[in-house]
């Protein structure tokens, strides 16, 4: 795994609700640790586990991808689990939060580097993960997008999910962090929080529930403290897991200026200073959110008390009203898909990632028109050597030996396809086994696809007789002979590939070049069972004879098989 001899001995334990920063200099080990997290690197010693559905944002974001704005996040959705259309909404709705919706069909090439930094983050925020891992992903935002990602980060630690992030700027969520972490001399070193401080988010309650009457909880932040009044909607109850382990006491609606009977609850919080941001913030995008009656200081001695006339209200009154339509909505879509909802935290299964991930890597080979040259040169190869009237089988045997560069070359064009950092937003998604299996399997179906069209172009074109032209030779058996060769011709090409891509060959420099070879001995070696394959259509041209290649497509299987599971195994250490 490249970096990974930056950091030894890491012990870290994520726990829902958290929020946790890493600091360290450059070089350290902070993005191996980010990644290992995020599931894109494997560690050489140890384990990770229990990663939850996991997203990730780098600190720049490629342009090269050949999408819009729109059909680039629709795909990352449902890699996420989601439907399209509830990706294409949730994508729309992230994007207008950031100010970019004027740029949802605007293809990613052409965006700024600011824009494609708020569509990086958008990917990995409308899916609402269980585990969020930012690398600097506040670089290149404006000034009001670091606001909204900061919403964001708190909205979903409000809703239980865990977030990982570094930042330049040691001012970035500073009060509501739970945790910071240093990498320093290869080591994690904790600076302040951790395991000894009990959970992160605890939830404010008291002896007889979330907000009854009964000992309030203790304040979990020593020094200052601010009071929060604050008043839900009717029949809720106070959101668990609220920043700084606030101490809660209920009051009566008549208690505060201006509540009308029959109002929501009303509770007095009262936390820790360095915590009274994070709190509103949470408060006010709970859902549904919670009103902000007033915040006042706490002064040294006073002991906490129920709810009564309170001096100023106008400041949070403000923000309340300014806050809480956009807010609110902004954690409604943070939140949807949480635990419980509609993408939920946990994992999403093979059965379910495999398709989503073909679907993404088959629009990235169309759209990137890399298919193109290695297209054009099967048709060359069909043109030059394919003539009517000819043998079937011949021209069956010389289409599937051409079929087998072609192949090696496809699977090398959509495994390189797409930019490192875009395919490490996917490989968090949906785990970096899985994306690179889905490449491979892109490029071999794209082969398999140009052998059936050569197959039935064969097939039409063809005299179905031997090459002396006197036995005659049965079409439907000649077409299947010729198909299964080809599979097997485009299995091997696969396996070829595979094996000259990365992550097996780590150097590109002779990538091309040694492919070819490859292709070119698997071909004319005795042993190889695509060689066997053509061997025998040819043979059957002189003998009127048709044998399916059964033997040689399962051998050039196991060998595909193989080599795409050696590949993916190693996907997530050699990356």
């Amino acid at each position: 795994m490249r970096g990974a001899w930056v950091l030894r001995g890491a012990d870290l334990d994520v726990r829902p609700g958290s929020l946790i920063r890493v600091t360290g200099g450059n070089g350290s080990g902070k993005s191996t640790l980010l990644r290992m997290l995020a599931g894109i690197d494997a560690p050489t010693t140890g384990r990770i586990t229990g990663r939850p559905r996991t997203a990730y944002v780098p600190e720049r974001f490629p342009a090269e991808l050949p999408f819009t704005a729109l059909g680039y996040l629709t795909h990352l959705g449902r890699l996420h689990g989601l439907r399209r259309h509830a990706a294409a909404r949730e994508a729309l709705e992230w994007l207008e939060q950031f100010g970019a919706d004027g740029h949802a069909h605007t293809p990613l090439a052409e965006l700024s580097k600011g824009t494609s930094q708020k569509v990086a983050v958008a990917q990995a925020l409308l899916a609402a993960p269980g585990l969020l891992v930012l690398d600097e992903a506040w670089t290149g935002l404006d000034q009001a997008s670091r606001g909204t990602l900061d919403q964001a980060v708190l909205a979903r630690v409000a809703d239980g999910g865990a977030v990982v992030f570094v930042d330049h700027d040691p001012r970035r969520l500073a009060d509501a962090a739970d945790e910071v972490l240093r990498v320093a001399d290869t080591r994690l070193v904790r600076e302040r929080g951790g395991a000894s401080a009990g959970p992160a988010f605890p939830a404010a309650t008291t002896a007889s529930g979330p907000y009854g009457p009964g000992k309030p909880a203790p304040d979990a932040a020593p020094g200052p403290r601010v009071r929060v009044d604050s008043e839900g909607p009717p029949g809720a109850s106070l959101p668990t897991g609220l920043p700084g382990a606030p101490a809660a006491v209920p009051g009566a609606p008549a208690d505060v200026p201006g509540a009308p009977v029959g109002a929501g609850p009303v509770v007095r919080l009262t936390v820790g200073a360095a915590h009274s941001d994070a709190l509103l913030r949470a408060l006010l995008t709970a859902r549904p959110p919670w009103h902000i009656r007033a915040v006042t200081p706490v002064p040294a001695g006073v002991e906490q008390r129920a709810p009564g006339p309170a001096p100023d209200r106008a400041g949070a009154e403000q923000e309340d009203r300014a806050g809480r339509g956009d807010r609110a909505d902004r954690g409604d879509r943070a939140g949807r898909g949480g635990p419980g909802g509609e993408a939920g935290s946990r994992p999403l299964p093979a059965g379910l990632a495999l398709p989503a991930l073909l679907r993404y890597q088959a629009a990235l080979l169309a759209r990137s028109q890399r298919w193109v040259p290695p297209v054009v040169l099967y048709g060359a190869f069909m043109a030059i050597g394919v003539m009517a009237g000819q043998p079937i089988l011949d021209s069956f045997g010389y289409a599937a030996a051409a079929l087998l560069p072609i192949a090696a070359w496809l699977v090398r064009v959509c495994v390189g396809n797409e930019p490192p950092a875009a395919r490490n937003c996917a490989a968090a998604a949906a785990g970096p086994a899985r994306v690179h299996l889905s490449s491979v399997l892109t490029g071999l179906c794209a082969a398999a696809g140009l052998g059936v069209v050569g197959a039935v172009f064969i097939a039409l074109i063809s005299d179905p007789k031997t090459s002396d032209q006197r036995i005659a030779v049965p079409l439907p058996e000649a077409t299947s002979a010729g198909l299964l060769a080809a599979l097997a011709c485009a299995l091997l090409g696969a396996a070829v590939g595979t094996l000259f891509s990365r992550p097996l060959l780590l150097s590109t420099g002779w990538g091309i070049q040694a492919t070819a070879l490859a292709s070119l001995l698997v071909l004319v070696t005795d042993a190889s069972p695509a060689n066997a394959a053509v061997s025998d259509l040819v043979s059957g041209s002189h003998t009127g004879t048709v044998t399916l290649p059964l033997l040689p497509l399962a051998l050039t299987g196991a060998v595909a098989a193989g080599a795409t599971a050696l590949a993916c195994a190693l996907s997530s250490r050699r990356s």
